[in-house]
């Protein structure tokens, strides 16, 4: 083998290395998730108001984070209490609604809201994200009767 034939396949190499590194980098971007049910605009507060209940997962997990239940008064405040096998965690803060979406968060965190229609009950989905780590989380809920 001469030293052009091992050189092109160095090169051949070196690219292929660099492809699939760029390939891994772009996947890993942050992906804004999105409910497969329909959008129900939120016209106000009060249509959210309430006890919720549900599931957060963490980005890119594939196992539940954990149990949430989700408190939002009629002030714009809420509260939530989350527990996984190993944790328990409380958080609050205000929240307003902004062209039909939750909106607000905490110093601690981000959140987001949207309203979804799943077969005639409301769906809440929720997306937050921790300002200090860039954790991102998504969860869907449904009231508490």
């Amino acid at each position: 083998m001469n030293q052009r034939s091992h050189s092109t396949r160095v090169y051949r190499l070196l690219a292929g290395v660099l492809l699939c590194v760029a390939a891994v980098a772009c996947s890993s971007r942050s992906t804004r998730y999105e409910s497969k049910w329909p959008l129900v605009p939120i016209q106000n507060l009060n249509t959210v108001v309430g006890e919720w209940q549900g599931v957060v997962m963490k980005e890119r997990q594939i196992l539940p984070a954990g149990e949430v239940k989700l408190m939002i008064r009629e002030n714009g405040t809420y509260l939530f209490v989350g527990q996984t096998a190993s944790d328990m965690v409380l958080g609050t803060g205000n929240i307003e609604v902004r062209d039909g979406r939750l909106e607000g968060g905490s110093d601690l965190r981000t959140v987001s809201g949207t309203l979804h229609d799943k077969k005639g009950k409301p769906l809440l989905f929720i997306e937050a994200a921790n300002r200090q780590t860039g954790d991102r989380y998504h969860g869907e809920f449904t009231k508490i009767e």
